[in-house]
């Protein structure tokens, strides 16, 4: 026994760090606004009309998203009931199964001790933590392309196809683009032309369309043009093209979003890429995979006119194994550059500073856990560069993982829950009951709409400040009207359109209200 211990100790140590990272403190906080009660009340709602097809919620059929995901938060459901725990689950057994694909695919594709590290940097970076704790898709497809890149790569291709064919399911056609393109581009790189007449394409396109294909027929068969028209014109191509949000996209959106993401390993990015593009090496034919794998998802998002910090999730496997790669060869040559000692450092202060930024007012909740989470971050940085600095080098490594659990335990320990009633509607929909008459008119802001809906079971009527209904045509009805809205928007409403004044506050939690038109 304890010989296999010692045999399997790299895979144990990230099994078990992975555990403490990710399955603790799942039911600490509430579903947070506006993403993750989306998809846990559109799996609640398929699960109680016991259609498994078609996503539906507000009681009305949703083609935004494929099914993969819902359904793993069915079977969730099935099993520990309707939860927030069960809700986040399937991200957590993704984001575990994820973080030991990289480690037992690594130590084929690399070595032992870079697929170790590159296991650690993953499950130990800040954007991995959010994704594989949060009851969002993004999780589910980082796991499907992640075992379709790789497949690929080790010439798997039945595998490869077949979790293509999954990876449709999971978040759309990015499942089919995103490896016929990177794969183009990693032949067209490297020569490797001829790799195209092994690759068994023609079987494994069919093989894809058998696993992704059935549930998009079945849906045009019983939702019609409907389907088509939303959920490929719209949700993929229109917000390709066009900005869901006009104003927040930017070509440069997701750098500060992979330095926060990567965090407290964002120091070594540049460092590793000088390297791979400066140096021989024997891995040199993976590392270029990897670089296509996740350049090519940067890019991709960065040019789509809607984006989401979430989205360039699956460049993250591909970037751990490029640092792990990174830190090993730093290891065994015993020498870590001064640049990079210099970046932990700076990136240190760099977070601290950041508790110097001037916050709006409705924001200013946030200044505790910015103190917080810059200062464990910091530590982070601090302590391995230390390390690294007095030439111990595992220490170094081992003080980085050992601040990423405690940050990880910190924030949805301790930080989040505490602020539960400002990022989640659930406090709002504990005292709607109470305070609704169960019959009357009700709107709900649209952002807030899938909590109060997901804790109450109150779906209400979508409402936008620009939009109708006309505030004016509210007070003019002689029925009770009721309103739900964040605070942040009844106080801009105040400076624009008076009007609200004279609805009546029926009751309200510390970011959210709820009005009524006759007091």
């Amino acid at each position: 026994m304890k010989q296999w211990f010692l045999t399997h100790r790299y895979g144990l140590t990230v099994a078990l760090v992975a555990a403490m990272i990710l399955l603790p403190f799942l039911g600490a906080a509430p579903l947070m606004d506006p993403d993750e009660p989306v998809y846990g009340e559109t799996a609640r709602e398929m699960l109680l009309a016991g259609d498994w097809l078609s996503p539906r919620i507000f009681g009305q059929y949703w083609y935004d998203k494929p099914p993969l995901f819902y359904w793993l938060e069915m079977l969730s459901y099935s099993f520990f009931g309707v939860s927030d725990i069960a809700s986040r689950l399937p991200s957590v057994i993704m984001a575990m199964a994820t973080t030991m694909y990289v480690y037992v695919q690594g130590k084929e594709l690399f070595n032992k001790p870079i697929a170790f590290l590159s296991a650690l940097f993953l499950v130990t970076s800040a954007g991995f933590m959010y994704i594989g704790k949060a009851a969002v898709t993004d999780m589910t497809l980082m796991f499907t392309l992640t075992v379709t890149m790789v497949s690929f790569y080790r010439k798997n291709y039945y595998i490869a196809y077949i979790f293509c064919g999954l990876s449709l399911l999971a978040k759309g056609p990015v499942g089919y683009a995103f490896p016929a393109l990177i794969m183009l581009i990693y032949l067209a790189w490297t020569r490797q032309w001829p790799l195209l007449k092994h690759m068994k394409i023609p079987q494994g396109i069919l093989l894809a369309f058998l696993v992704g294909l059935p549930w998009y027929i079945l849906m045009y068969r019983v939702h019609g043009e409907v389907f088509l028209d939303t959920f490929i014109g719209y949700h993929n191509i229109t917000r390709f093209a066009a900005p869901e949000h006009p104003g927040q996209n930017s070509l440069f959106f997701f750098i500060p979003i992979l330095f926060a993401a990567m965090m407290p390993w964002t120091a070594a990015l540049f460092p590793t890429i000088r390297r791979l593009f400066h140096k021989r090496d024997p891995f040199r034919d993976i590392l270029r995979f990897c670089f296509v794998w996740a350049a090519f998802t940067f890019v991709f998002f960065s040019l789509s006119k809607t984006q989401l910090v979430t989205y360039i999730a699956p460049m993250f496997p591909p970037t751990a194994y490029l640092l792990g790669w990174y830190w090993y060869r730093c290891y065994i040559e015993r020498k870590f550059s001064r640049p990079l000692l210099v970046s932990f450092y700076i990136l240190g202060l760099l977070l601290l500073a950041s508790n110097a930024i001037p916050l709006h007012e409705n924001a200013a909740f946030f200044r505790p856990a910015i103190a917080w989470g810059s200062g464990l971050l910091a530590a982070a940085l601090f302590l391995p560069a230390w390390c690294l600095w007095r030439r111990r080098y595992r220490s170094a490594f081992v003080a980085g993982i050992v601040m990423m659990i405690c940050f990880s335990w910190a924030a949805f320990g301790f930080i989040i829950p505490q602020f539960k009633g400002h990022v989640t509607s659930y406090e709002t929909a504990q005292i709607l009951p109470d305070v609704y008459d169960g019959h009357s008119p009700l709107y709900i802001e649209k952002f807030l709409r899938p909590g109060i809906a997901y804790y109450s079971g109150m779906y209400g009527t979508e409402w936008g400040p620009v939009k109708d209904p006309d505030l004016e045509e509210l007070l003019a009805e002689k029925d009770k009207i009721f309103l739900v809205m964040s605070k942040s928007t009844f106080h801009k409403l105040a400076k624009s359109q008076q009007l609200i004044d004279r609805f009546g506050i029926a009751a309200e939690t510390p970011t959210q209200v709820i009005l009524i038109n006759h007091p």
